[in-house]
């Protein structure tokens, strides 16, 4: 059976040298690997820790989608003006035509109104009161 000393006498120092430089570099490389979108994030935006650059992405993303829905709505608005624009100029002509009868006016007009009355919105029911806080029958500050 050998001595503990006699176990390591053959161990030298330049594998310990060794081995921490090789753990060293190994571990910076799989740590520069796995940082790499943080390194794009901090090219984009400063040198800014992770919590404040994922807010300015959320800033960031929210701002778009507020733009796209703006942008969505006034398309909309757009379309729905062309539509009531061409309806008026077919009722237009319709009334040109068919000037001799003033009941079918007074109809394409009653439609007319009809259409810009569906285009209001509902009206909201507010939220009924507040209620005081009330303790249930099995609670007691006893």
């Amino acid at each position: 059976m050998k001595k503990p000393d006699e176990l390591i006498a053959k161990i030298d120092r330049s594998v310990f040298a060794k081995a921490l430089v090789a753990s060293i570099l190994a571990h910076a490389a799989l740590m520069g690997a796995t940082s790499v979108s943080l390194f794009q994030d901090w090219m984009k935006y400063g040198f800014h820790s992770p919590s404040y650059i994922n807010a300015e992405k959320t800033r960031e993303r929210r701002d778009a989608e507020e733009l796209q829905r703006k942008q969505a709505a006034l398309d909309k608005a757009r379309a729905e003006a062309a539509e009531a624009e061409a309806k008026k100029a077919a009722a237009a002509t319709n009334q040109t035509a068919q000037a001799a009868t003033p009941a079918q006016t007074t109809v394409a007009a009653q439609e007319t109104a009809d259409e810009s009355a569906k285009k209001t919105p509902p009206e909201v029911e507010p939220l009924p009161p507040k209620k005081e806080f009330q303790y249930g029958d099995d609670l007691t500050l006893d």
